[in-house]
């Protein structure tokens, strides 16, 4: 066959492989950039289009508290009862109750009222009182589920939906568009870099998604990872591109439920779940807790993965996110089995004993860190004087630092485990690491180990003894 007719042959078959997916992009919705591609459906891939732009518009005149006609907006002023409302927005405050009380308070809908007293005190370019929001913040959390009825404004709760209202929105415009598109192999809806991603494009088995950092969150910039999804969902929430601006502080928009005041160094978070609205309110939810307690929430929950990353740019990845990552062929495998590692903290006979302070983490020989493992005490003041995990971890980032560590720990054995991935959850390469623990005690002394060890190859377990404040410590290979 000569190579015009391989061109030809191409040409005509092709079409019929791979039809062309049907991509649209607008801006202005939902105050932001909207982008949606349609796989597989080509006949009927537009009218999905217009199909998903008509319920997000929709679904807006609901649950904006920026129109003040909204159906959200008279049910705040006291104008539309409870038994008028819109079915969507029963369902997004229905879920913003559940999130309430999921994360122990740390999500909120009923901020409306310091919201606006925010964006008032923005205008005026004067900051507010903060003990006047701290008790308001706190009577707020402490009022009963609102019963049946017309709300009182004059009680002060105001329902504000942000930090749930995309995602449900987007979950609600990909099943209009499904409905209206059942052919297709895939859809990706994406609204201001939340987005959810159905089926799959053609001709993979997985959409391809850039986490954007964090930190730099410029357009085309590198992000920090990519990840694969499958009928799943991605949201993400910050403190650095929006906020108030009083005087010469940048203050974040996202208010601590029982403060009332922006959060100070807090952490980013990008979230995976099963749908939108989960991921949507799981990553505003990641941004007010401690780093710990939010890793240890998405693990709870089904099909949910997490990267969070502190203010100081220190990532920290739930169970299930290296599982996310997009696989790469040139990406290096999980050489070794998991690392399993046994330490003690010796008992010690001494009149003023406080439990010691103490880290585990993992360096590159040339003492670069790779993955913080665990970390024992709970006030900055006394983490500082673990030196060299201080001088990786906690320096830049006291409230990062703050969010991971547990409280401190009697005398006895104890064993955690490294699975062979970095602080991203990105898997390492087979070599020579070091694995460091630092203990402290008030009162005490100090004591750093380093333990050198392979990853891949040998697999013989590896043994210290410590000489004060670290017993016995012993490096073994996990093999099942």
């Amino acid at each position: 066959m000569t190579l015009q007719g391989i061109g030809l042959w191409l040409a005509l078959v092709s079409p019929a492989v791979m039809a062309a997916p049907v991509q649209a992009q607008r801006e202005g919705v939902l105050g932001t950039s909207f982008e949606m591609q349609v796989e597989g459906d080509g006949a009927r891939g537009a009218r999905a289009v217009d199909a998903a732009l008509d319920e997000i518009i929709r679904l807006e005149r609901e649950l904006s508290t920026w129109n003040d006609d909204s159906a959200l907006s008279r049910y705040n002023d006291g104008r539309l009862p409870a038994d008028r409302l819109p079915d969507a927005v029963v369902d997004v405050l229905t879920q913003c109750e559940r999130w309430r009380v999921e994360t122990d308070g740390a999500f909120s809908c009923r901020l409306g009222g310091l919201i606006a007293q925010w964006r008032q005190a923005d205008a005026d370019d004067r900051l507010p009182e903060r003990a006047a929001l701290r008790r308001q913040a706190r009577a707020l959390s402490a009022l009963p589920a609102p019963a049946k009825g017309v709300l009182d404004p004059a009680a002060g709760l105001r329902f504000d939906v942000d930090g749930i209202a995309k995602g449900y929105i987007l979950d609600r415009a990909l099943a209009r568009a499904r409905r209206i598109a059942p052919k297709a192999s895939g859809i990706r809806i994406d609204i201001g870099g939340d987005a959810v991603y159905w089926g799959h494009p053609e001709g993979r088995d997985a959409w391809r998604v850039e986490v954007a950092d964090p930190k730099r969150p410029i357009d085309n910039q590198p992000g920090i990872a990519q990840v694969q999804l499958a009928s799943q969902a991605v949201a993400a929430s910050g403190h650095h591109s929006r906020g108030y601006v009083i005087g010469r502080r940048h203050l974040s928009h996202i208010l601590d439920p029982q403060d009332g005041w922006p959060l100070s160094y807090a952490p980013a978070a990008t979230v995976i779940a099963a749908d939108a609205a989960t991921a949507d309110a799981l990553a505003t939810a990641l941004t007010v807790m401690p780093i710990r307690d939010g890793i240890a929430l998405v693990d709870r929950i089904e099909g949910a993965a997490a990267l969070l990353v502190s203010d100081a740019g220190i990532p920290f990845a739930s169970a299930r996110w290296p599982a996310a990552l997009a696989k790469d062929e040139g990406a290096p495998p999980l050489s070794a089995p998991a690392v399993l590692i046994d330490y003690e903290i010796p008992a010690i006979d001494a009149d003023r004993y406080r439990k010691p302070y103490l880290a585990v983490w993992i360096e590159h020989e040339d003492g670069r860190a790779v993955r913080q493992l665990h970390v024992l005490g709970d006030r900055s003041r006394w983490l500082s004087e673990l030196p060299r995990w201080w001088r990786h971890y906690g320096r830049n980032d006291p409230a990062g630092a703050l969010g991971i560590a547990r409280p401190t720990r009697a005398p006895g054995r104890y064993t955690l485990a490294w699975d062979g991935r970095d602080d991203r959850g990105h898997p390492m390469p087979a070599g020579r690491y070091v694995l460091r623990v630092e203990a402290a005690r008030e009162h005490g002394g100090h004591e750093d180990i380093a333990l050198p060890f392979p990853l891949g190859g040998t697999t013989s377990p590896l043994r210290h003894q410590g000489q004060a404040e670290i017993g016995r410590l012993l490096l073994r290979y996990d093999k099942t």
